[in-house]
């Protein structure tokens, strides 16, 4: 199946390591500021009851009866938010991106204090911090990793897993970002900053949804992961990505459930395009570049008839990227939509 660090650790460890017409277009509202917003003075912090999930999924509700100060990230993608959002102060340790930072954020995660494990931190560790709150993934939440939320809750420490990182049906910008960033907010006493940020989100969707609400016929889009010696996952509908290619006016195909597969069953769809979730393998604080990401596939040989790799029809993102859950997200739909539609975005 598609990776997912929840899913299966230890083999995506293994794998990250190893023309339509202008009138078809329509009209683009202005574009729009993407900064973060400022933190502002919270007085009189009163209970906050969130609902989260435990390593299962299940809903599990926690009472915040005071803003976390030292908390504990295993996500690098909720550090990010964290940092957008103004809170690096509230930061007491985290892990190291997948690949770089986002540029506009490089500095503040520079200064983070960065954790001796490259995905997950002992128990142990994490233990001699003495968080208040520990922010990560859902199997870290397992017997085998950190334990069970409910013995963190039990020491007075909160737990929330990225929303993105479960299995989900159908997960929606709605339900899968807007609500997590929403929860940070009143986690954190910044819920006004939180909602603003989150109608920005809306706004740049909309203004994607708005370019290429006229298009005469959906662009295909298969989603791609190559893990080497000529095995590939398939991305399905459980992944967000799927939601971000309807928005972006494609169709994504090979969207059934699968399991890591062979070229055969890669060969059997013909999309006008491939979304390819890179990974450099030559050096992990780097992205490949977009030139790089078509050379890589061009030179899978079992690949090589797909129409898509002929022609050049890559939309690359990087792994993090599309399995980050919160401030990539809205970049990766836009970088769909301009690359499938170019024509809608002067």
């Amino acid at each position: 199946m598609p990776l997912r660090l929840n899913r299966n650790i230890n083999f995506l460890l293994i794998s990250c390591l190893l023309a339509l017409s202008l009138t078809g277009c329509g009209t683009l509202p202005p574009d729009l500021h993407k900064g973060p917003p400022v933190i502002s003075t919270v007085t009189g912090y009163p209970p906050v009851t969130i609902t989260n999930y435990d390593a299962a999924g299940n809903l599990a509700e926690y009472t915040y009866r005071q803003i976390p100060t030292r908390v504990v990230v295993t996500h690098p993608g909720a550090t990010e938010l964290l940092l957008e959002l103004g809170l690096e102060d509230r930061i007491l340790a985290t892990i190291a991106p997948y690949g770089p930072p986002l540029e506009r954020l490089r500095e503040k995660y520079a200064k983070m204090k960065i954790m001796q494990a490259q995905y997950a931190p002992s128990r142990e560790e994490i233990l001699d911090l003495e968080p208040d709150m520990v922010i990560g993934w859902p199997h870290h939440f397992s017997e085998n990793v950190f334990g069970d939320i409910q013995s963190w809750h039990t020491r007075g420490v909160a737990t929330f897993i990225v929303p993105s990182t479960l299995r989900q049906t159908k997960p929606l910008l709605e339900n899968n970002v807007y609500a997590y960033i929403a929860d940070i907010g009143k986690i954190f006493g910044i819920p006004d900053q939180a909602n603003q940020y989150i109608q920005d989100c809306r706004q740049r969707v909309a203004r994607v949804e708005a370019a290429v609400r006229n298009i005469p016929q959906k662009k295909t889009v298969l989603v791609l992961q190559d893990h080497l010696d000529g095995k590939f996952s398939l991305y399905d509908s459980s992944y967000l990505v799927s939601s971000l290619i309807a928005s972006a006016g494609g169709q994504h195909i090979g969207d059934t459930m699968t399991a890591i597969v062979g070229a055969e069953e890669v060969l059997s769809h013909d999309p006008d395009f491939i979304l390819f979730v890179s990974v450099n393998r030559k050096d992990a604080a780097k992205d490949l570049t977009d030139q790089e990401a078509i050379t890589h596939l061009k030179g899978i040989r079992e690949l090589q008839s797909m129409r898509a790799i002929e022609q050049g029809n890559i939309i690359n993102v990087p792994f993090f990227s599309v399995n980050n859950g919160g401030v990539r997200i809205i970049d990766v739909l836009e970088k769909i939509a301009e690359t499938l539609y170019p024509e809608c975005f002067d």
